[in-house]
């Protein structure tokens, strides 16, 4: 069976929610290694690497769950 194409319209903006917040994480994460710490890391891991973590599990789940209904 084929996706159908609310299935793509409903994962569509999340997994483009989940490539922008993985992009702004690295970036982040890379400006900690290199000691330019930007934010300060009280801020840094619930605003900027919770909602990539919590992003990417419903990208997954979306993912799973179209998957099986096919």
């Amino acid at each position: 069976m084929a996706t159908s194409t609310a299935e793509v319209e409903e994962k569509k903006p999340w997994i483009y929610a989940f490539v922008i917040l993985l992009l702004v994480s690295a970036w982040m994460l890379t400006m900690r290694l290199l000691n330019m710490q930007f934010l300060s890391t009280e801020f840094e891991f619930p605003i900027i690497y919770l909602p990539t973590v919590l992003a990417g599990l419903v990208v997954v789940y979306l993912t799973t769950k179209y998957r099986t209904n096919q």
